[in-house]
């Protein structure tokens, strides 16, 4: 027979077992947050359009990169647990090299012949000055969600990741006007 006293404290019987210490909750989101900060995601490259390491100023240059949902598997050693992350990119910062950035929801699509640069997709822009070496890249912030290995629920994963991507060097460049008398 247990017996409390003041204050909360008790007084225990010799034939009672012995208390046992209460088990330790264990913050599963938590854990998956731990884990998610941890797994290898891909840096994004920034591909630059037109090709070759050269724009012009005033001229829509077009900025893209590839970066897409997957599944990673992950163990929760902590709590000898599988879980599935799946994890997508959710924001890009464009970083054009010349001071300005800018921010997107989506990896901007590559020109193709025929497309239009102002239509959807498509990140562009527009140098006003000429520059040398300038430092163009894209940082990706990725989101997650996750669920035992298994299950069908998904949770989401309260916290994101942003990767720093490499930069690729730009110069800008100001073209000259010619007027030619036989254009062949």
């Amino acid at each position: 027979m247990t017996e409390f006293g003041p204050a909360g404290s008790y007084s225990q019987c010799p034939e009672d077992p012995e208390p046992t210490a209460a088990t330790p909750t264990v913050d599963i989101p938590g854990e998956v947050l731990a884990a998610f900060k941890k797994v290898d995601l891909p840096a994004s490259s920034i591909t630059v359009q037109p090709p070759g390491g050269e724009t012009l100023v005033n001229f829509k240059t077009i900025l893209s990169t590839q970066a897409e949902r997957h599944q990673i598997q992950v163990r929760l050693d902590k709590v000898a647990l599988n879980v599935v992350l799946e994890v997508w990119p959710s924001k890009f910062v464009w970083h054009h090299g010349d001071g300005t950035s800018q921010v997107s929801a989506i990896p901007g699509t590559p020109w193709t012949e025929g497309a239009d640069v102002d239509g959807d997709g498509f990140i562009t822009h527009v140098y006003t000055k000429e520059l040398q070496s300038a430092p163009v890249s894209v940082d990706t912030t990725w989101s997650a969600q996750f669920k035992v290995a298994g299950a069908a629920d998904w949770r989401p994963v309260n916290g994101t990741v942003s990767i720093t991507g490499a930069p690729l060097t730009l110069d800008v460049r100001e073209a000259s006007p010619e007027l030619v008398t036989d254009p062949n």
